[in-house]
């Protein structure tokens, strides 16, 4: 108890020292508020650091994330790899941009019914499927 009390007794006593050196103009307190200029000064500062290093952490978690994400597509490229050294048939990535290449796999069926359900439009299924190949290369190339 008598502990607590000398404790006490020191903080009243460091606060009457720092009231009194404001007043007395020692110690600079632009606003009145008999907090040092010092100690508000540092609290801004560590204001600032703790919102810069929080914006950090985030960007450094969406780069992680990307870098997660770039691994997973290396694992994935490497078992392509692993089925072309068995002999398999290239995978590859998906462009999305159609080719007569891509079109030559597709069936004279498969042909007629891209055109109708991308374009609306109704394809002779009787030519012959090098003609559906030009055809239907010509609509997506427009």
């Amino acid at each position: 108890m008598n502990t607590i009390l000398i404790i006490i007794g020191l903080v009243a006593i460091a606060a009457g020292v720092v009231i009194y050196f404001v007043k007395a103009g020692k110690i600079a307190d632009r606003d009145g508020d008999l907090i040092p200029d010092v100690v508000e000064d540092g609290i801004e500062d560590i204001k600032e650091t703790a919102k810069e290093v929080k914006k950090r952490a985030k960007r450094v978690a969406k780069e992680a994330k990307d870098v997660a994400d770039a691994v997973k597509e290396v694992v994935k490229q490497s078992k392509d790899v692993v089925d072309a050294a068995k002999g398999g048939k290239r995978k590859g990535r998906k462009s999305g941009k159609i080719t007569k290449s891509s079109l030559r796999e597709k069936s004279k069926g498969e042909l007629v019914d891209l055109a109708q359900k991308q374009f609306n439009i109704e394809l002779d299924s009787s030519l012959t499927k090098t003609n559906l190949i030009n055809k239907v290369y010509e609509l997506y190339n427009k």
